[in-house]
């Protein structure tokens, strides 16, 4: 610590210092574990923590930070943390673990090299983010340094080692000097105690990472990849894991084992394991599934049996999946059925009921122009999706997005005008720019429509549209500013 000090012992004070606002200590909780942060944000948030007295709890909070805020962290106190602060809190009578994770990030590399050093031997847990960080550092001394102590750890304790180094290792791996750590990690996993803790790592970088080895070299049975698949936070995690303990249970004969996987949350979970069980029975069970990649899969084993999935569905209508199953394998004979679909008291059922309509083909704007009163959004946004394209009434479009009218209603009326010529399009832009439930919709637009489609489009208004614009955009120009009228006006050729 001495020689710490005596560096910036060196550095004269400079004027005075404007110190963060102490925080709570549930906020900072929040904004360190959750909170959409930038980096500046996180180290003025860790100063304020270092400055407040009792700093345990702060540290025990940082000690849980995903990578995310780890790398915000680093970037932020070399952008707004000044040589007066991290002198001031060097130089002070107790400094606390927090100074040392600021000054290990800090600008100067002398300082970041010797906080390292002190952190790392005051044995905290806050030591292991900020070596992983230093073991990826532009200097090389404060990389080998830091390597060095890294891998010191992971051949004394690699459990504990890689709970600390890991996530933020695998988070710096594109940077220049951040591939070392992954594969003196990744080699540590070669140990059961370190892989198994690994899969239990709240990194889902770290538990991949463990998968991944214990998959390549066969380490891991059916039952411990089925627990991962059904029971890790992350998708992509359960679907790995699903994969290999189906491609597992094929190679050894063991299919029933994966039976247990037909409870997953996960749709590609559930369609692994049907597929890989391969009964008619299980699959005719799934056809009803609300996931679409799980129906698919259940209805290519019932096709395979000699079975037809939609004379199944036809039975169960109107349940909402057997609606959406009959759009995926119906013909156009089923219109009809699916029709009275549409005034069934549920909504799913409605909204499948349209999406069906229009996977088999059937395009009569009779059919859905109704919808777009349905109580229901979900409703209204399928019927929408299905007018697109479709010629409609001008007048009967710009009618859907008078005030008074529901949002969802205005919504898709503007969508519809979106798709039906640039005149109408940029009338009704031009028309709710002021309006506070799609004024801020209307304007993107017209913004977009100006930088990608203006240069390639060829409007032709009728005289009538040419008289609105012409109102319209003399009144937005407070809104939307000359030059931008301008170029609109360029473009229309008024």
């Amino acid at each position: 610590m001495e020689a710490l000090r005596a560096l910036v012992r060196k550095w004269p004070r400079q004027g005075t210092i404007t110190w963060p606002l102490p925080l709570r200590e549930d906020v900072f909780e929040l904004a360190v574990l959750g909170g959409p942060l930038d980096g500046e944000s996180a180290a003025m948030m860790v100063l304020a923590a270092a400055r407040s007295g009792d700093t345990a709890h702060a540290e025990s909070v940082l000690a849980k930070a995903d990578s995310r805020f780890w790398r915000l962290l680093d970037i932020g106190v070399r952008r707004v943390v000044s040589f007066q602060v991290i002198r001031e809190r060097l130089l002070s009578t107790e400094v606390s673990r927090l100074d040392l994770v600021i000054a290990a990030c800090w600008n100067d590399g002398h300082v970041r090299e010797l906080a390292l050093a002190e952190l790392c031997a005051v044995d905290s847990p806050l030591a292991g983010p900020v070596l992983a960080l230093r073991a990826a550092d532009w200097v090389p001394e404060i990389c080998e340094r830091a390597q060095v102590i890294c891998a010191e750890r992971l051949a004394v304790d690699p459990v504990t080692a890689l709970a600390g180094l890991g996530p933020v290792a695998f988070a710096l791996e594109n940077r220049v000097a951040g591939s070392w750590l992954v594969s003196v990690v990744d080699s540590a996993l070669v140990d059961g105690r370190v892989l198994l803790a690994a899969m239990g790592n709240p990194s889902r970088r770290v538990r991949r990472a463990a998968y991944l080895k214990g998959i390549a070299e066969d380490r891991l049975d059916i039952a411990t990849l089925s627990d991962a698949a059904l029971r890790d936070p992350d998708q992509s995690n359960r679907r790995l894991c699903a994969e290999a303990a189906a491609r597992l249970a094929r190679l050894s004969g063991e299919v029933d084992a994966v039976r247990v996987l037909l409870n997953s949350r996960s749709a590609v979970v559930r369609a692994e394991a049907i597929y890989t069980l391969g009964e008619v029975d299980v699959a005719v069970d799934a056809l009803c599934d609300r996931s679409g990649a799980v129906r698919q899969v259940a209805q290519v084993l019932v096709r395979r049996a000699e079975l037809d999935p939609a004379e199944h569905y036809r039975r169960l209508l109107p349940d909402p999946w057997a609606v959406a199953g009959l759009g995926e394998t119906g013909t156009a004979a089923d219109v009809d059925n699916l029709l009275r679909c549409l005034k069934d008291l549920r909504v799913r059922t409605r909204a499948e009921a349209v999406r069906a309509l229009r996977r088999l083909g059937h395009a009569d704007t009779k059919t859905f122009v109704p919808l777009l009163d349905d109580p229901a959004p979900g409703v209204v946004k399928q019927a929408t999706t299905s007018l697109q394209g479709k010629s409609l009434p001008e007048e009967f479009l710009f009618g859907l997005i008078e005030p008074g009218r529901a949002r969802v209603v205005r919504l898709a009326g503007h969508r519809l005008l979106r798709g039906s010529g640039v005149a109408p399009r940029l009338i009704a832009d031009l028309e709710l720019l002021g309006d506070p439930e799609l004024g801020g919709a209307a304007r993107e637009d017209l913004l977009n429509w100006l930088a990608r489609e203006a240069a390639s489009a060829y409007p032709s208004p009728t005289p009538a549209q040419v008289g609105r614009l012409r109102e319209l955009t003399a009144a937005a120009e407070a809104e939307l500013g000359p030059g931008v009228v301008r170029e609109l006006r360029f473009h229309l050729d008024m």
